[in-house]
């Protein structure tokens, strides 16, 4: 039996969460096209016959604007410790940017990228990849990550996540299992029910509200055969508030309608959804605000 911890990092929008949720089988983290949508370490773990690999999923790096960016690239750093396999996605249809470079040198700091290290890259996008520019790219990621170990893929058209999966096997130390077979993640259903929310959220919303939106369970009981919940969407400003509530409470009903569905399937069990959207301005920057959402301890 082999077991241990792929530690899954690169810049926002690489498709982390994607993958860590593919090679579960299970959705354990959040996914859309907007920057800083995974902003907790979440743990999502896939268990067969022959091994347990325990995946970390840690938000994407970036140059932080507040300080719940600073928090996240330090939860992300945070995340490298204790490792058995560190995977590096990239978007390898395009140059290496300074998000990238950033990466690379947190690696390099935490003694990572040595010859002797467990690392593989991948090169993520393929099917955006042009031919023309493929020799170029793959020759400046691997330059700047100091490994050969690579691969290439599409998560889009799940391409080479078998290959993947078996370069990962490979790599994993022989361990018992760490935790118990029909385990997919170590958050709390409130947690992800709230997550889910927030997915539905920005992918139904405008281009000005995902940075600032937040999304917690304020209470969850069981009750009757069935399990009331009351989300919080928390969000900087009334202009926002007013987009998420929609004309007439249109657009929470269509976030709440969607999160329902999911939260149930979750839950194996009928919901009671309500939602309310609360208003704190510039809590991004409030550490008493990023405690209370738990991304500052």
């Amino acid at each position: 039996m082999k077991a241990g911890v792929v530690a899954v990092i690169g810049k926002p929008n690489v498709g982390k969460s994607t993958l860590i949720n593919t090679l579960v089988g299970h959705k354990v983290s959040i996914v859309s096209d907007k920057p800083q949508t995974t902003r907790k370490r979440v743990l999502g773990i896939a268990t067969t016959d022959e091994y347990q690999m325990v995946f970390v999923d840690t938000p994407g790096i970036h140059r932080p604007k507040h300080k719940l960016g600073a928090a996240l690239n330090e939860t992300a750093k945070q995340s490298l410790h204790g490792i058995d396999v560190l995977l590096i996605m990239v978007d390898c249809s395009r140059m290496p940017s300074q998000e990238d470079k950033n990466v690379a040198q947190i690696l390099t700091e935490a003694g990572l990228l040595k010859s002797d290290s467990n690392v593989i890259l991948c090169l993520n996008k393929m099917d955006k990849l042009k031919a023309e520019d493929v020799e170029r790219n793959y020759e400046a990621y691997t330059e700047l990550f100091k490994t050969e170990n690579t691969i290439m893929t599409s998560l889009t058209k799940s391409q080479n996540v078998d290959i993947l999966s078996g370069k990962l096997f490979n790599l994993l130390p022989e361990n018992p299992t760490f935790y118990p077979d029909d385990l997919y993640t170590d958050q709390p259903m409130a947690f992800m029910a709230a997550e889910i929310v927030r997915e539905k959220a920005l992918n139904l919303t405008h281009k000005e509200v995902p940075h600032s939106l937040a999304t917690f369970c304020e209470e969850w009981e069981q009750e009757e055969g069935r399990i009331f919940m009351r989300i919080v969407l928390l969000t900087e400003r009334d202009s926002q508030k007013a987009i998420l509530l929609g004309h007439k409470g249109d657009m929470i009903k269509k976030i709440g309608s969607a999160a329902r569905s999911e939260i149930e399937e979750m839950v194996d069990q009928k919901i009671y959804l309500e939602l309310f959207v609360k208003v704190r301005a510039d809590w991004r920057q409030s550490p008493r605000w990023l405690r209370e959402l738990d991304y500052l301890q």
